[in-house]
């Protein structure tokens, strides 16, 4: 009795403090969810997985693992889901456990993700009574109750950035311990905290076809259980399968291979190379996957490139609402100059009326005797001016000579524009097709940030008969599309407020250049 408590004790307390308890897995980083389950639903499709491992193949009872896991998302794969059970047998203890994940994924860009997850499983711990030898076979039964369990949590986050990985995850996490006694001798099993952090790169080549990635896990436990580092290099040909090799710390060396039997199925093989000095008596380890996705690849290229057309889309737009925007500003900022030019020029204008009228009257009370001798005189030569003046300028110029025209005629203007460079090009009141860029007030139809916006607004003006022209500000680097050019405010206020005497359809402003 004593010799067999002494002997499941030393069993127990070997697997509490002298290794990791969850199982081992050679072929983890295709069901990363069983540690993390953040990782869950990051496939992008909903699969099941089978594993089957046989460890030390050499010794009698040694560790042999099965284990049955699905994977998928919702929502958009904001939400993963994933559920797993196993079975792990070592000797005389076998543990049976069943477990399901959840986890959020945060976007937080368009190549980043942060995802949370939590597992919760039940695991049962039980002791095989038929496999213990013992002086006096009945006291096992006395003392030990054969089935135990345990209600279990996981814990894990994970953060994707472009191509990079890093995960952490703490299996195991409520850390509960097992009594197995009856009579409460102390007979007891502990389940302790373990600790796992992980971290990959996957180096693409040929698109996504060909995927290298090194990668490597650390994994500790409470209980000064020594840590255990995986790092290895796993090149993933898509269509076809994969080869990968990786040194576990203090074990061995893995070779990994796969093969993809069809579109869905995937059939995976690795063996463990043994380095500790013992290796040669514990014989071989395998372990076999065979993962079958309930989709299509080519659906899924599909689908990942219907989404990059879709970035690429909102992309161009919002590039195209930000144009916009620019554009309407420059508008806005243009009609805001244009706006105080003009009251800068009424308000000078009504100060030249005022000295004119303050002069008159200083002129009239000293010099009454002159202004009585040349009014006829001045009448007369202003009547004559003003008899032959009007219709010349009507004639050659299409609007009336004074300052402030009282209509803009823009049928009279393009009966004109041939000489309207040689003989009005600095008249006052007249609208030109000069060379856009110099001083002057600008009758503007669009103004772009690019180019070949502007020409595109000038071929279309073309298309309706308006012989417009664009020219570069090279004070903000926008292209303005005008239809005509003044030398003053009021003549192409004018031109403006009469939508080029009703000729225009369009919105018009004024383009004032210094």
């Amino acid at each position: 009795m004593k010799k067999l408590s002494i002997a499941i004790l030393f069993l127990a307390a070997a697997f509490t403090t002298k290794a990791q308890q969850i199982p081992l897995y050679s072929n983890y980083f295709f069901t990363p969810y069983i540690y993390n389950p953040a990782y869950s639903g990051t496939s992008g499709v909903t699969e099941a997985t089978i594993l089957h491992r046989r460890q030390w193949s050499g010794i009698q009872g040694s560790p042999e693992t099965s284990a049955l896991a699905l994977n998928g998302s919702l929502n958009d794969q904001k939400i993963g889901w994933s559920v797993y059970g196993f079975s792990d047998q070592a000797n005389v203890l076998q543990q049976l456990g069943a477990y399901g994940n959840y986890a959020y994924h945060v976007r937080l860009s368009e190549s980043s993700t942060l995802s949370f997850g939590l597992g919760a499983g039940y695991l049962n711990q039980t002791i095989d009574q038929s496999a213990i030898r013992a002086k006096d076979p009945g006291d096992a039964f006395t003392v030990v109750a054969p089935n135990r369990g345990t209600f279990d949590l996981n814990a894990g986050i994970s953060l994707r950035i472009a191509d990079f990985t890093l995960g952490a995850a703490a299996p195991q996490l409520l850390a509960q311990n097992i009594n197995y006694s009856e009579n409460g001798d102390g007979i007891n099993y502990n389940l302790i905290r373990h600790y796992m952090i992980n971290a990959q790169y996957d180096f693409k080549f040929n698109g996504d076809k060909q995927v290298l990635s090194p990668l490597i896990m650390v994994r500790a436990a409470d209980q000064q259980v020594p840590v255990q580092i995986d790092a290895g290099l796993l090149f993933n040909l898509t269509e076809y399968g994969y080869i990968g090799a990786m040194y576990r710390s203090d074990y061995a060396v893995t070779g990994n291979i796969g093969l993809n039997l069809t579109e869905n199925l995937t059939f995976g093989y690795a063996y463990d190379f043994s380095l500790n000095e013992y290796g040669s008596s514990f014989g071989t380890s395998h372990e076999f996957m065979l993962t079958y996705r309930f989709g299509s690849n080519k659906d899924n290229e599909r689908m990942e490139n219907e989404l990059k057309r879709l970035r690429l889309q909102q992309r161009k737009q919002r590039d195209e609402t930000e144009e916009i925007v620019d554009e309407k500003l420059e508008e806005f900022k243009d009609t805001y100059r244009s706006e105080l030019q003009k009251e800068m020029e009424e308000q000078r204008k009504k100060m030249q009326e005022e000295m004119q009228n303050n002069a008159g009257s200083q002129n009239s009370g000293n010099t009454g005797g002159v202004n009585m001798n040349r009014p006829n005189q001045t009448g007369n030569n202003q009547g004559n001016a003003n008899n032959n003046r009007p219709s010349q300028g009507l004639n050659n110029q299409g609007v009336r000579q004074n300052n402030t025209p009282d209509q803009f005629n823009y049928n009279n203007y393009n009966n004109a524009d041939n000489n309207v460079g040689a003989n009005t090009g600095n008249t006052s009141g007249t609208g030109s097709r000069m060379q856009g860029g110099n001083a002057g007030y600008y009758i503007t139809a669009g103004v772009f940030s690019r180019q070949a916006n502007a020409k595109s607004l000038v071929t279309k003006l073309a298309a309706q008969g308006y012989n417009a022209r664009f020219f570069r500000d090279n004070t903000n680097n926008f292209y303005y599309v005008y239809l005509l050019k003044f030398d003053n405010y009021q003549a192409a206020d004018q031109a403006k407020a009469s939508n080029m005497n009703g000729s225009y359809s369009g919105d018009l402003w004024i383009k004032v250049v210094n």
